[in-house]
């Protein structure tokens, strides 16, 4: 028997997967909900019942792209915050690179900044949650490490902007490397010497 749930899943997949192609080639300010809509077999009413507009879209199929990423990296050792040896900075900087003209695009001028927050947000949150222990050393000093967090989110997108703008290809390995000295053994540095101090 067909599962309503399955119905619902794969039309939401499809709508993604639309849009995901139409953007690669399009500007996204040229984007119908009409268009993507005709193109998924649907109405534009239809459309509503996944999605709350073509922002709602762009950012799910942002996460979708990050999930799909974040399934193919081995699990994550709560002490040295690495991934198979390599940190997760490395995993998204990869992850980036398979989909360039994808996020070349969502650094076009006409892409919503609100947009750009639920993505700060939400790399902030990930980056909260994978952190445990840094959170942990990080308690009762003058700065909340959630704080930290923002800060390290809004380098990372802006890494992330630079690198689809200015690099036909990088090294994901080095670049991670020196963001991780850079954010975790840099923090666990000056945590250290606050505690000596």
């Amino acid at each position: 028997m067909y599962n309503k749930n399955d119905r619902i899943s794969e039309n939401y997949n499809k709508i993604i997967a639309i849009f995901h192609q139409l953007f690669l080639v399009n500007p996204y300010e040229s984007i119908s909900i009409q268009k993507i809509a005709e193109e998924a077999g649907m109405t534009r009413v239809n459309f509503y019942n996944y999605f709350v507009d073509k922002e709602d879209l762009l950012y799910k199929t942002y996460i979708y792209l990050y999930r799909e990423m974040e399934s193919n990296t081995p699990p994550v050792d709560p002490v040295t915050l690495l991934a198979d040896g390599k940190s997760l900075t490395y995993y998204a900087l990869e992850n980036v690179k398979q989909n360039k003209i994808f996020y070349k695009q969502m650094f076009q001028d006409t892409i919503p900044s609100s947009l750009t927050y639920r993505i700060l947000d939400f790399i902030t949150d990930e980056s909260f949650r994978t952190h445990e222990m840094l959170r942990k050393l990080y308690i009762g000093t003058e700065v909340p490490y959630k704080m930290i967090n923002r800060y390290l989110a809004g380098a990372l997108w802006n890494l992330i902007r630079e690198l689809v703008n200015e690099s036909n290809d990088w090294d994901s390995e080095t670049i991670s490397h020196f963001f991780k000295r850079l954010s975790t053994e840099g923090l666990q540095s000056y945590l250290q010497n606050k505690k000596e101090s």
